[in-house]
């Protein structure tokens, strides 16, 4: 599941690991002194200025994402600063959760609350991020600080690669994937009422080829039709178990270890994780969600940057 590095890429999605840029490694500040650093860049301080032309050209192509392996090493912090860097040479990281959002067991149950199954151990199933309509970050990013005792294996699966495959066995299913439909509001800050809910329609397939936007959250759409007193449509529900059996059969499983950056093109990549146990004694998973908006000097398409 490795690449040798060059282009052009595999069409068929895999796991792209490639090398922290060698400016990072550099201009990476010393153990002591990383804390600080990192509180810099967070408040908007000037970024060291990396060459990332391989990177956004990954990015913007049909598997969609990268993995770069930092020195397990390297303190919690300078990881961190190492992370933030990196990002910000693709744009501008979101705030809405903080621009950096550590995912980690909460012990907390997404089914009975509002919480974001990113702060449970549950299975997240495979999904795109945001459930905000008028919201969608075009990076989602993870910095694996621990991989944890047992489970947890990260998966992805392709959008285009699932569209063909939905094109040629169900096709009458693409219009119901094309429609908007409702997600719960999760959002914090955001009104949460049933007016507020049925406001917020997403379509889970817009655009095609270089403009294909995919948003799927199977859990958060079913339960905004609960809520409007709304039965889950038959051909909704033939769509959601044909995507799900299909990327469930053709899905990457791997596992992130310390040091790993993995970078996700929110657009055309779907993403999930196992259920994971902390074990009693050991170090907790812990991983680090960033979300980025819009691609810069990018050689494909520019992903416009949001409000």
């Amino acid at each position: 599941m490795t690449n040798p590095l060059h282009l052009p890429f595999a069409t068929r999605t895999q796991v792209f690991r490639l090398p922290i840029p060698h400016g990072l490694r550099t201009a990476l500040p010393a153990k002591d002194q990383a804390e600080a650093a990192l509180s810099a860049l967070l408040a908007g301080g000037e970024v060291p200025r990396l060459k990332v032309s391989r990177f956004n050209a990954q990015l913007a192509s049909a598997p969609a994402h990268v993995v770069l392996g930092a020195p397990a090493s390297w303190t919690d912090a300078q990881l961190r600063w190492a992370y933030v860097v990196l990002l910000r040479q693709f744009g501008t990281m979101n705030d809405r959760y903080g621009k950096l959002f550590e995912v980690v067991d909460q012990g907390v149950d997404h089914t009975t609350t509002n919480a974001p199954v990113s702060k449970t151990k549950a299975a997240t199933g495979m999904h795109t991020d945001s459930s905000d309509a008028r919201y969608n970050p075009d990076l989602v990013a993870l910095l694996c600080l621990q991989p944890g005792s047992r489970g947890g294996q990260s998966l992805l699966a392709s959008a285009s690669e699932l569209l063909a495959r939905l094109r040629k066995s169900h096709p009458t299913l693409e219009a119901v994937a094309r429609k908007p439909w409702p997600r719960d509001v999760v959002t914090p800050g955001l009104a949460q009422n049933l007016s507020a809910i049925e406001a917020n329609a997403i379509p889970i397939l817009t655009g095609e080829g270089d403009d294909l936007e995919f948003r799927y959250m199977r859990y958060w759409t079913e339960r905004a039709l609960d809520k409007l007193g709304q039965p889950v449509p038959a051909n909704l529900t033939r769509l959601f178990d044909f995507i799900d059996a299909d990327m469930d059969e053709n899905a990457l499983r791997f596992n992130l270890k310390r040091g790993d950056m993995l970078l996700v093109n929110n657009r055309l990549m779907v993403h999930g994780r196992e259920a994971f146990e902390d074990q009693p004694g050991a170090a907790r998973r812990c991983l680090v969600r960033a979300w980025v908006d819009g691609f810069v000097d990018s050689p494909g398409n520019r992903l416009p940057l949001r409000d």
